[in-house]
């Protein structure tokens, strides 16, 4: 630019020194030189001189200098240099050429600070890209997880922070225009992506921050749930009518879920606290709760075996015991090895009962009614029973006290076993040590 405004004035130089006579300007070339003043000064003024200069585009630089050179062929036009008219054109023309050369001196040294503004900003956006904010993790996890997050979101700040004070030092001095394209599609980054991009470098460092708050605050909201039925549940007498809170299978299963979810979520704070070098005093005195409750529920468990006895017999028939040596020892029940056998009934008792079933063999719609016919068949049970409890071996050795009821049919359906002592309702109770038969 500064060779063709050199250029421009150096043609006005010599065309003005080739007059010879020169005549002065008549009414229609004061009108026009007047113009070409005001042209000169509004293009002067339309220069904005600060933030990014508009001659970091080459197209603008071309189009002004298209404009200067224009004014030059119209001012060399008029060579009556002692009019005033002419005088305050060429002033205008000459500090225009000032401003223009200031001014593509000061594009230049902005160009000089930015350098290659395009690949700056595709390299951030291959930043922003290639380190993503990993996102919150559900409990529990471990240490090895935590540090693989940890480390993720350490890369995402670091790119938050990179690329903000990148941005922020873009900003100011590039001229970008905004377009109506996007850089995914092929067009050059604008003003808006750069503003777009500063907003994202800002919510990378801030969604590090309030994603481990988020887990944090989520992992002890759950611990202290957890924490609070791990204090407040199986706190009966291990010795007790409840003992079987410490013995059954279900409770057993519920307690051995409770205490390792529990552990877990703990274990979890404590990880991911450490990995940040934050307080885990609340999780690892949660911890030490757990592993104490646990502890005393083993504790009490291995009491309530230890107290878990068969009930007193109420009554010692030699005959109900022999029959309930029958029902144990039928193959179709599978009960396998037996203890000792105690009567719960005092004395054989007899029941009865009747049950009914209507097979339908005709269903018709008789106006609005649908009437149905068919058979009843009713069953009339008659029976002797009696109750017992014995130590069953389970499959793993342990042994179950298990409470039966021993049933004999007189009458039946078509599938009642009639004349023998079966098996009722069998109930698998308590554990017991065979030492406690």
């Amino acid at each position: 630019m500064k060779n063709t405004i050199m250029a421009a004035l150096l043609t006005l130089s010599i065309i003005t020194s080739a007059y010879g006579e020169i005549a002065p300007l008549v009414s229609g070339q004061k009108v026009q030189v007047k113009k070409l003043t005001r042209d000169i000064a509004n293009v002067k003024s339309s220069i904005v001189s600060t933030g990014p200069s508009e001659f970091q585009n080459a197209d603008n630089v071309k189009a002004r200098q298209k404009r200067f050179k224009q004014f030059t062929e119209a001012l060399n036009r008029y060579p009556q240099l002692d009019d005033p008219l002419v005088q305050a054109a060429r002033t205008e023309y000459l500090a225009l050429q000032q401003a223009l050369k200031a001014e593509f001196d000061r594009a230049n040294q902005q160009l000089k600070q930015l350098g290659d503004v395009q690949a700056r900003m595709r390299l951030l956006q291959q930043n922003f890209d290639q380190y993503p904010i990993p996102q919150t993790m559900q409990p529990p996890f471990d240490a090895e997880a935590v540090a693989n997050w940890v480390k993720q979101a350490s890369a995402a700040r670091t790119v938050g922070e990179h690329n903000l004070k990148e941005l922020n030092a873009i900003a100011p001095l590039a001229f970008l225009p905004n377009n109506p394209g996007t850089p995914q599609g092929g067009s050059p980054f604008d003003a808006d992506d750069v503003r777009r991009m500063q907003q994202n470098a800002i919510k990378m460092q801030n969604e590090v921050q309030s994603n481990y708050q988020s887990m944090s605050s989520n992992i002890i909201n759950q611990l202290q749930q957890k924490l609070e039925q791990v204090k407040t549940r199986w706190q009966e007498d291990p010795a007790g009518e409840k003992k079987w809170v410490f013995l059954k299978a279900d409770q057993v299963s519920q307690a051995k879920q409770l205490f390792n979810e529990s552990k877990a979520l703990a274990q979890t704070s404590i990880n991911l606290e450490q990995a940040l070098n934050q307080d885990h005093s609340l999780a690892s005195e949660a911890l030490q709760i757990i592993n104490q409750a646990e502890q005393k529920y083993q504790s009490n468990s291995q009491l309530a075996l230890n107290s878990s006895r068969l009930p007193e017999p109420v009554s010692d028939d030699d005959d109900m015991t022999e029959y309930a040596e029958e029902i144990l020892a039928r193959p179709r029940y599978e009960f396998g090895e037996f203890g000792p056998i105690v009567l719960t009934s005092k004395t054989i008792i007899e029941r009865e009962s009747k049950s009914s079933e209507i097979d339908i063999d005709k269903v018709e719609v008789v106006g609005t009614d649908l009437k149905m016919s068919g058979t009843e068949t009713t069953w009339s049970y008659k029976w002797q029973e009696f109750k017992f409890a014995t130590p069953i071996k389970d499959p793993d050795g342990s042994w179950y006290i298990w409470w039966i009821t021993a049933k004999k049919y007189s009458s039946g359906s078509s599938i009642t076993p009639i004349g023998e002592w079966v098996s009722g309702q069998a109930t698998q109770g308590n554990p017991i040590l065979e030492s406690n038969f």
